[in-house]
This record gives structure tokens, C-alpha cells and sequence, in this order.
């Protein structure tokens, strides 16, 4: 009898247990967003391991979820609030996304003028973390430097590349690692034949508009394939860049995961040799200590800015030196326009993150994107805390730079906070003002 009873107890005891938990799981509202891959690491979701972002803030106020979807689909899953961007069977409201690309001038105008701005708030575009591009090279030549930068973990120094290479490179110009400059020395890296795959997103990337940004602002007619002229875009293999599509040797992926697990498919085979570009939570954990992402090593170049000659790793710290003196909006009317936050062609200190003077040369920030009005007062309360923890608290720096990115400058945190946080700058400008928000929201 005894024995019964305690058995009864035991499952009475598991099933509580299991309510508990799923209680837990859902406490509070939905709060749902999705985008950048880039990102996707460090943002996380409740059950990631290790735990990103979300699993830090926890489920106390709400439960987030983000779906890594690439920067392109999470622009138009917020900016139309279309929860179907992010997977079919998604439903619900678009609370926000992120983005490694910025919002065009138009995009925004749209959005504010004639789309869901009027009746859903004004969105805000903010500077979420710091970020490098890396340059991966698979069964590439061995690397004889004594000068460069490590940039992978088990080397003293990297095989490094010049803005021509790039150029030659990603535009099918060089297509043999025999016929790639080593700038060092300006001799070719290897008088053995080794046929180059280039390894690009096929899907809208933020990834990609950092690198073209890059190409855009360096790339001639001398040092890139006829026919080729690269523009700042999204989508890589884009007709204007490649009007009769892109070369033979050129290989689509998709997401930040699609080009790890093909590159790391060459890697193992010992063939073909590769170029890519990828962010470093995906690259190797020289670059992203705490990224499980990366846990698959890869080979990564240093790169040689042109303007003072020095060669850079992709270091998160590097990508910090490159944004130079690019400080936040300053005053109502600055503040208050999303592309001032994250310059944009035709805006101040575009061409400086194109191609920096000094640091990392392919480098600029990946963004968040939020309503400033919600329905939900408890959404809007979990949106604030949220995005506070994130620039504020140090664990959540930590992350962040355990996934090899850099926090944004102090100078963006503070207006931040100020801003759209807490108003204390006393703009009208932060999530759920009550005089923006009344009678409007997502």
C-alpha cells in the first residue's frame, strides 16, 4: 500500500512538475521577432545552449521568441507587420526584427506616411551591436606571414588580403588562388593552381549589404570582372551587380548556418578551395569564445586598410575602430528620424563606415527594429526592459561579446536610454509615450 501511494505521490509529483514548467514557458505575452542571422546566436531563445539574450531576461514579464530568417525577410515581416515572413503557420504581431542592413530613406518614409505608421506608431532604428565581416578562406595556401594578425585559433598569423583581392575575388575576376596578390609582399600567394568557390547568401542578407557597402566604395574597373559593378545591397547576386548572373565558380547559400555547414563540407573534403564571408559567431571561437556556432573552426583572412596600411583581424574590437567618431543624433528632430541612427547612402558618415580610415574595413553595426507603440502596456513594458538589459547590463555585454561582437559606443547607449527608454532627454520619443501612443500600436 505504502509502495502505491508513494508511486501515486511520485507522479503526482512529475505532473506538477511538468504544469510548472510549461507555466513557466508561457508567462506573460508573446512578444515575437525575428531577421538577422548574423545576430540569431546572440539573441537566442529559451532553449539555447548556451542561453542567448532571451534566456537571460527569462519569461517573468514576457516570452520572446526571434526567428532567424535573414535581414531582408525581418525587414518586411515588421515593417508590414507579417508574422507569416518568419515561417509558415507564424501568427500573431511582429513586435520587432533585426537587421544587419539598414532601413532605406524611402522604406521608412513609406512606413510613416502611407503604411501602418499611422495607425501602429512610428518605428524606431537603433544600433543593437558592433560587427565585423570575416573574410573565410578554405584549403587556401599555407600561411608564411611573420607580420599579420592571428585571426583563428592554433595560428601565430593569417593569410591577409587587400581591397583588389576582394574586389577580384567576389566579383569573378580571380577565380585561382594563384593569381590572388599577397599584399605583404606583392607577389602572387602560390605558383600551384588552386581553383576558387565563392560561397555567397542567396537569401537577403544584412550580411551582404556589409560587404557590397564595402565593395561598392572600392571596387574599379581595374580590379573587378567586366561587366561587374557592385552597388549596397541586400541580395548579393543582384542584377545590377551581376547582370549576366553571377560566375561559374560562385555557390548560393542560405543564412549564416547555410554558408558555415558548406564551407566546413570543403573543409573537411580538402576540396574545392573557398572564399566566403560570414559573420564571427559563425566563423571560428578565436573570434566568438562563447559561440557554439563556431565550433566547427574556420580559416579567416586579416584584411589591409587601405587608408593607413595596417592589417586587421576581425576582432570585435577592430570593427569598433573602424565606426571612428560616428556619434548619435543629437537634439528632437535628429533623434527622431531612424536613418540619422544608422547612416544610409546620401546621409553623414556613410562613406566613413563604407570604407573606414582605420580598423577592421568591412565592418558597421547590425540593428533592431521596434514599434514605439503597443497595444499591450505589458508588451511595451517588456520591449523597454528588454532592450535596457541589452545596452546596460553587463552579463548581457558579456554575451555579446562572447559571439564576437562589440556593444554600441557609450555615446549611442546613452542617447539610447535617454531617447526611447526613458525620456529623460524629454523628446517624446521613447516606447509607449503617452501622448505618440494613444490610440495606436501593434
Amino acid at each position: 500500500m505504502k509502495s502505491s501511494k508513494r508511486k501515486i505521490c511520485q507522479v503526482l509529483a512529475l505532473a506538477i512538475s511538468s504544469i510548472s514548467a510549461s507555466a513557466a514557458m508561457a508567462a506573460g505575452p508573446l512578444v515575437q521577432g525575428g531577421g538577422s542571422s548574423l545576430v540569431a546566436p546572440t539573441i537566442g531563445n529559451l532553449t539555447a545552449t548556451p542561453p542567448g539574450e532571451i534566456g537571460l531576461f527569462g519569461t517573468s514579464e514576457a516570452t520572446f521568441t526571434y526567428y532567424s530568417v535573414g535581414s531582408g525577410a525581418g525587414q518586411s515581416a515588421f515593417l508590414f507587420n507579417a508574422p507569416s515572413n518568419f515561417g509558415t503557420g507564424v501568427t500573431g504581431t511582429v513586435d520587432f526584427a533585426n537587421s544587419d542592413a539598414a532601413l532605406s530613406t524611402a522604406q521608412v518614409t513609406s512606413y510613416n506616411n502611407t503604411g501602418l505608421g499611422s495607425t501602429e506608431g512610428p518605428l524606431i532604428q537603433i544600433p543593437y551591436i558592433v560587427t565585423a565581416i570575416t573574410i573565410p578562406v578554405i584549403n587556401a595556401p599555407a600561411v608564411t606571414s611573420t607580420t599579420t594578425p592571428q585571426t583563428t585559433p592554433g595560428q601565430t598569423h593569417s593569410i591577409s588580403l587587400n581591397d583588389s583581392d576582394l574586389c577580384g575575388i567576389f566579383s569573378g575576376k580571380i577565380k585561382d588562388w594563384n593569381a590572388v596578390v599577397n599584399p605583404e609582399n606583392g607577389s602572387f600567394y602560390s605558383a600551384t593552381s588552386k581553383p576558387i568557390t565563392v560561397v555567397y547568401r542567396a537569401d537577403s542578407s544584412g550580411t551582404s549589404e556589409l560587404l557590397t557597402r564595402h565593395l561598392h566604395a572600392v571596387c574599379t574597373t581595374a580590379n573587378t570582372a567586366t561587366g561587374v559593378t557592385f552597388v549596397d545591397s541586400l541580395t548579393f547576386a543582384n542584377t545590377t551587380a551581376f547582370p549576366s548572373g553571377v560566375p561559374s565558380n560562385f555557390i548560393g547559400a542560405t543564412g549564416s548556418g547555410g554558408v558555415h555547414t558548406t564551407l566546413v563540407g570543403y573543409s573537411s573534403a580538402g576540396t574545392p578551395a573557398a572564399v566566403a564571408y560570414l559573420s564571427p559567431d559563425y566563423a571560428n571561437q578565436f573570434l566568438a569564445p562563447s559561440s557554439s556556432s563556431a565550433s566547427n573552426p574556420l580559416a579567416v583572412a586579416s584584411l589591409l586598410n587601405a587608408t593607413n596600411g595596417k592589417y586587421y583581424s576581425p576582432l570585435y574590437t577592430n570593427a569598433t575602430i573602424a565606426l571612428g567618431s560616428i556619434s548619435a543624433p543629437s537634439g528632437a528632430t535628429a533623434a527622431g528620424n531612424p536613418n540619422l541612427w544608422v547612416p544610409v547612402a546620401g546621409e553623414t558618415g556613410y562613406t566613413a563606415l563604407a570604407n573606414p580610415a582605420s580598423g577592421y574595413p568591412v565592418s558597421g553595426t547590425s540593428q533592431i527594429i521596434v514599434s514605439q507603440c503597443y497595444l499591450s502596456s505589458t508588451v511595451s513594458k517588456a520591449v523597454v526592459d528588454f532592450l535596457t538589459d541589452h545596452y546596460t547590463n553587463a552579463s548581457f555585454a558579456s554575451l555579446v561579446n562572447g559571439n564576437g561582437f562589440d556593444t554600441v559606443p557609450s555615446s549611442f547607449k546613452t542617447a539610447i536610454v535617454a531617447d526611447f527608454l526613458s525620456n529623460t532627454s524629454g523628446f517624446g520619443l521613447d516606447i509607449g509615450d503617452s501622448g505618440t501612443c494613444s490610440g495606436v500600436g501593434r
